[in-house]
């Protein structure tokens, strides 16, 4: 039995999206500037969480995921998904 508790994040059930061959726990967020939404995942063989939005895309670190408390730069980290409701 896992001992160690892992951090968890609560997301409301409508932003989670089906995992796909790369990434799992992919879920959306909304942009604060606009009107646009982008998805952020963890990788399934490396373990760190990325985000679709042009920050992380261009330097590998965006406000999404430091917001969600989520580690920027490719380290891999586990967390916990429970639903907001």
């Amino acid at each position: 039995m896992d001992t160690e508790t892992k951090p968890v994040i609560f997301i409301d059930d409508s932003l989670m999206l089906p995992d796909n061959s790369q990434w799992e726990k992919r879920f959306e967020v909304k942009s604060e500037t606009s009107d646009r939404v982008y998805i952020v995942a963890q990788n399934k063989q490396k373990r760190h969480w990325a985000c679709s939005c042009p920050g992380w895309k261009r330097y590998r670190k965006c406000k999404h995921l430091q917001e969600i408390g989520l580690p920027i730069n490719e380290q891999p980290h586990e967390i916990e998904i429970k639903s907001a409701y």
